[in-house]
Order: C-alpha cells, then structure tokens, then sequence
C-alpha cells in the first residue's frame, strides 16, 4: 500500500508539471494561434517595410524626373506575389477540386473563366448550378444547357457569345418545353413548334425575331390543326383569304364555323382565330361561286409589324390618310361581327338584335337585322388591299376592322 500511494505521489507530481507544457503546446500548434501570429507578423513587417523614411539617395530608384523609395518598390513586389499565390491557389487547375464527374467548375464571376475553352460548369450567384456547357473566352460558346435557381432547365442547345443561337428548346419557369427550333440572338428565329405550358402543341412553321412569321400552322387545345397559312409578326396574314372559294378557305381553315344565310350572300364566323369571312356571288365567272370579298377581324387591336394599335390617330401613322371616313348604315357580315360582339360585352349600343331562323346547329338563316343602325367608319388604302375601321362613333377607337381588295386597283 505504501509504495502505491509514493507512484501515484509521483505520477500526480508529474501530472501537474507537464500540465502547463501541454496548454501552452496546444494553444501554440492551434491553427487559430498560427494564423493569427502569422497574420501579425505580415501586419508588422509592412508596417516597418512602409513605415521607413528613406533618408538618403541610395534608399531610392529614379525613373525619369521621380524619386521612389526602394521599400515601397519592394513592398509592392511582396504584395503581388501575395496575390499572385493566393489566385493561383484558388483559381488554377492544379489546385481547384473538380465534381464528382470530372467537370471544371467555376463561380460566374471567376477570373479565370474569361480564359476558359471547352465544357465547365458555372455556378450562380447563390451557388446554384446555373450552365453546364461549353464556353470561350468566357462566354457560352457551343452547346450547352442553363438552369435557373429551382435547378429547373431553361434552355439547352447552342449557344454564342451567351445568346442562344442555332438549334435548342427553351422551357417554362417549371422545365416543361416551350419552344423547340431556331434561334437567333435569344430569340424564335427560323422553323420551330411552339408549345402552350400543359404541354400541347400551339403552332409549327416559321418564326422571325421571336414571332410566327412565314408559313405555319395553328393548333387548337386539343392539337387538332385550326388554320394553315401566312403569318406576319405573330399574326395571320387574312388578307390572303380574299377571292378564296368557300372549298379553299377550309383546306386553311379546319376549326368550328357558324354559317349564316341569306338568298344571295353567306357569312362563316370562324370561331377558332376570331374571325368572319363574307362570300358573294361573281356573276361574271362560269361558275358562279361564291369568293370571299371581306374578312373581318373581330378585334380592337391592328397588328403592324411589332406594334398593336387600337386608336385611329395611330392608324393614320401606319397607313396615312383614309380615303372615306363616315357614318354608315350596317351591312350583313357588319350585323353579325356586332352580334357576336355585344353577346360578349354591349360594345355598340342600342342596335336591335339580329333575327335568324337555325336549320342546323352551325346554320342559319338571316331573316332581318337593324338596317338603320349607324356606325362610324374609317377606310384606309395600302396597295391592293382596303382596311376599313368600323367605330361605335367619332371618338377614334375602333372595335373591329375588316379587309377587302381594292377593286379599282384590281381592275
């Protein structure tokens, strides 16, 4: 028992003296402590580097009419190859990890990445990973795709200079496909197909500066083809509609028609691109067909080139002077292009309702309709084609316009 408690005097004796040496050696080998020390050793020798006044001609280098202080120079040295090392240890190759699948990886602000050729990866502002593709001289050059924060697809095909350009798809906001076809500087450009979000088929054919423009065809909510033709500026050219047989005007439309009759005119509503077709009787051909000599669009809004106007002061800037403007008693196809209207919203007030016999559910028979209503009407000329605005009054906005051909011109 004796010799026990005289090991355990000694053992505790030794305890208590290599306590102190195993503080101060902890505390001296943490990293927190070499950094810091380091820190103040950096701190101190630009303070004694800067902080020494040259006192004579030797403590300084001449460059023409200027006098530099040799410390400064040497300090300046010191610092880029601080930085120097502290990029190339953070931004080259040698040092970088890469992903687990091999990809160079870099932040979108990354210095290197102005350098960069080939496949990378860069990441957002937030760290999300926001294109994963080929890259030159740092920009998006080649094929590749961008993601947005959700980690949703944006878009994914060719790219140049960071515009999309060439073959790709572009997606909504939630990664179901929007578009898919050309592009040029980010925008539809060339042939493509363009998707509604539940994933329908909302038009193929052509596009120019982001818009339907060219030969293309329109689908309804269920794909079913509704109109082929000419499109301009994310419009249907309607105008090419005009002297169409009734034959001819359904191989372009194939959506829902309401006919209506009398003994010697026809109007089809084209319920589909919202718009009335009026065919009569050329008793000069041999035939004795009816062609299309109006088409009216049922809409406040005309479509020129990338503007939408829906004043008549705008018209004029488009199409120049009209060549009639005034009050008009209604005709049959203007009859019911209001009718259809006012069953939507009282837009031309205090007209008499439209009486029709129906012999089918799409057919039917005019048996009268409100002959003295009024209405204001604006007829502009470009080319061979008439536009003509019909107005509820003198205020200057129109709420629908119809085409026809210039038969002056024609002849």
């Amino acid at each position: 028992m004796g010799g026990n408690s005289l090991l355990n005097i000694l053992i505790q004796t030794v305890k208590s003296k290599m306590t102190g040496f195993v503080t101060k050696f902890r505390m001296y080998t943490s990293w927190s402590f070499i950094k810091t020390r380091v820190v103040v050793k950096i701190r101190e020798f630009f303070s004694n580097l800067l902080g020494f006044k040259p006192r004579n001609k030797e403590d300084y280098y001449a460059v023409g009419r200027w006098m530099i202080s040799k410390r400064l120079v040497y300090a300046a040295v010191l610092i880029v190859g601080v930085v120097s090392i502290w990029y190339i240890s953070t931004e080259t190759s040698l040092f970088r990890h890469f992903d687990e699948d091999g990809i160079k990886t870099y932040d979108y602000n990354s210095l290197r990445l102005r350098v960069a050729k080939g496949r990378v990866r860069i990441k957002g502002k937030s760290g999300y990973r926001a294109y994963d593709g080929d890259v030159e001289d740092g920009y998006a050059t080649g094929v590749g795709t961008l993601y947005n924060p959700a980690g949703n697809v944006v878009y994914t095909g060719n790219f140049l200079q960071n515009k999309y350009e060439g073959e790709g798809e572009l997606n909504f906001n939630d990664g179901s496909l929007m578009y898919r076809g050309g592009f040029h500087e980010n925008r539809f450009e060339g042939t493509g197909v363009l998707y509604r979000e539940n994933g329908t088929k909302e038009y193929e054919g052509g596009f120019l500066r982001g818009m339907k423009n060219g030969n293309g065809t329109l689908y309804d909510s269920g794909e079913n083809e509704l109109y082929t033709g000419s499109f301009s500026s994310d419009n249907i050219v309607y105008s090419e509609m005009l002297g169409k047989n009734a034959e001819e005007v359904s191989q372009c439309y194939k959506g829902a028609k309401d006919l209506y009759m009398t003994d010697d005119e026809s109007v089809v509503y084209m319920s589909g691109i919202g718009a009335i077709y009026h065919g009569v009787s050329d008793n000069e051909a041999l035939d004795d067909e009816e062609k299309v000599s109006e088409v009216y669009v049922l809409s406040d809004h005309f479509n020129y080139a990338d503007e939408a106007v829906e004043s008549i002061s705008d018209i004029r800037d488009i199409l120049g002077s009209p060549v009639y403007e005034g009050y008009s008693n209604i005709i049959l196809p203007e009859a019911i292009a209001i009718d259809i209207l006012n069953s939507k919203a009282e837009v031309f007030k205090g007209v008499k309702d439209l009486d029709t016999t129906e012999v089918f559910s799409d057919v039917a028979t005019v048996e009268s309709f409100d002959r003295d209503y009024e209405v204001y009407i604006y007829t502009f000329q470009r080319g061979e084609v008439m536009y003509s605005f019909v107005c509820p009054d003198q205020t200057g906005y129109f709420k629908f316009y119809y085409i026809s051909q210039n038969n002056e011109s024609a002849a």
